[in-house]
């Protein structure tokens, strides 16, 4: 009987089906391996080799791309590409357009030193194309990711309590010899820098949380444990990307996930306490450092400190954006553009010095690096994905992928881009846009 099934079976849904298992085979690969994998130098190489890992990942799933492609022509049956694939397209165009036309050509495709060069940036629509095409997010995937973040948790807790797991650290050295006392900067698990952890976690708590929806206290308490581990994770650091991200995102992900009978009032009740906190910030001058800051713009008095430098880097950008505004500078090309560097004082003494490699806003770095049609194509891309998210939230693995690609979005706003955390933005939105396009299955369904 099974042997007359299988025959039954078209040869281009059988070569479908072998494609979209190697795919979701690569996708909890990817997940698990790059997530946890931080090279063989510890945090001080940790980009090159995260950069080198994402590169024969891709070149893997690449190969798969092109083999399903050649067998959907072959047999005359290919589908046209989604308005959500033609804007990763139209981004990826002005991406190379931005990099063929760079003042800084020697970089703008590929250097060791800024890691989301042209080439990076290619792999990632090539990585959205494929798996937003024939991959599919399953429950197989969604449980690869829990446990591969078990282990990131556990060295993350490790490192809070003084450890050296693996030595990571330099030397005999531990999380708290970091911010500029013996080593410089700060890094956590196997992500490192610790903007780049708090956006990551920004990205995968609701997903966390999330899942849990509809089930039972005995099956939700693996990634409550779980989510907690990671918010306070977020908490620990102090990095306020992430905890933005959370706060801000999930404001959204309540008014848009909510029952159609409790809008209006978790709209009044969001709007009400917006309103509240900003009427307390523009009373009170609080004795903490980013509510002074917004104390302080509520009141229209900006400086360039505020933001840990962030208000510096955006004005200096914004300056220059005119100048270059079709094509910018090049990917990745902001170290190399003479922006004048940081400089941080205490009492009239300088304390730190750090040159300008990002603009630590996701929409304000593709502006000044690949220009005004990249930005607008690459918002268009999130548009559409993030439209899909709320006409199809009842969809389970929808809702899911759309609560943790918001709030990363969300920490993006004040977070630098790395090749560390970016390919895991690039694949949640490709997954979505799987999910959408398909007529079968949830989260919760295997193949």
């Amino acid at each position: 009987m099974g042997k007359q099934m299988k025959k039954r079976i078209p040869q281009q849904n059988r070569q479908k089906d072998r494609v979209g298992m190697m795919i979701e085979i690569w996708t909890g690969l990817f997940v698990a391996f790059y997530l946890l994998f931080p090279g063989g130098k510890g945090y001080r190489e940790i980009s090159s080799a995260k950069t080198w890992t994402f590169y024969v990942l891709a070149a893997l799933l690449v190969g798969l791309g092109v083999w399903r492609l050649a067998e959907e022509f072959r047999s005359r049956k290919h589908r046209p590409l989604t308005a959500t694939q033609w804007a990763a397209l139209a981004f990826l165009v002005f991406t190379l357009l931005s990099a063929a036309c760079s003042p800084y050509p020697d970089q703008a495709w590929y250097n060791e030193s800024a890691h989301e060069a042209a080439l990076t940036v290619g792999l990632y629509v090539l990585l959205f194309l494929i798996v937003s095409r024939w991959g599919k997010p399953t429950e197989r995937l969604f449980r690869v990711l829990f446990w591969a973040l078990v282990p990131f948790c556990l060295l993350s807790l490790l490192q809070a309590g003084g450890e050296n797991p693996f030595g990571l650290y330099p030397g005999n050295l531990n999380y708290y010899d970091g911010h500029q006392v013996k080593y410089n900067g700060a890094y956590v698990g196997t992500i490192g820098n610790v903007d780049f952890v708090s956006a990551f976690l920004a990205l995968v708590t609701p997903m966390l949380v999330l899942h849990t929806r509809g089930q039972k206290p005995r099956e939700a308490w693996p990634c409550w444990l779980l989510a907690v581990a990671c918010l306070g994770i977020a908490i620990w650091i102090r990095v306020l990307c992430g905890l933005v991200g959370l706060a801000l995102g999930g404001a959204i992900c309540l008014a848009v996930l909510c029952p159609d009978r409790y809008r209006k009032w978790v709209f009044l009740t969001i709007g009400g306490s917006a309103l509240a906190g900003l009427t307390v910030l523009w009373l009170f001058d609080l004795p903490v450092k980013f509510l002074h800051e917004l104390h302080e713009l509520l009141h229209g008095r900006v400086e360039d400190s505020f933001g840990s430098g962030r208000f510096y880097i955006w004005r200096q950008m914004l300056e220059r954006v005119p100048d270059r505004l079709l094509l910018g500078i090049g990917p990745d090309a902001t170290r190399f553009s003479g922006l004048a560097p940081f400089i941080r004082y205490e009492n009239g003494v300088e304390v730190a010095r750090a040159s300008i490699t990002d603009a630590h806003c996701l929409p304000l770095n593709i502006l000044y690096c690949q220009g005004l049609p990249a930005l607008l194509s690459w918002l268009a891309l999130v548009g559409l994905t993030l439209v899909r998210w709320f006409k199809a939230r009842a969809n389970r693995a929808i809702q899911i992928l759309g609560a943790g690609l918001i709030c990363f979005l969300c920490a993006m706003l004040f977070c630098p881009s790395s090749v560390i955390i970016m390919p895991f933005f690039w694949l949640t939105m490709a997954l979505i846009e799987a999910e959408a396009a398909s007529d079968r299955g949830q989260v919760t369904s295997d193949r």
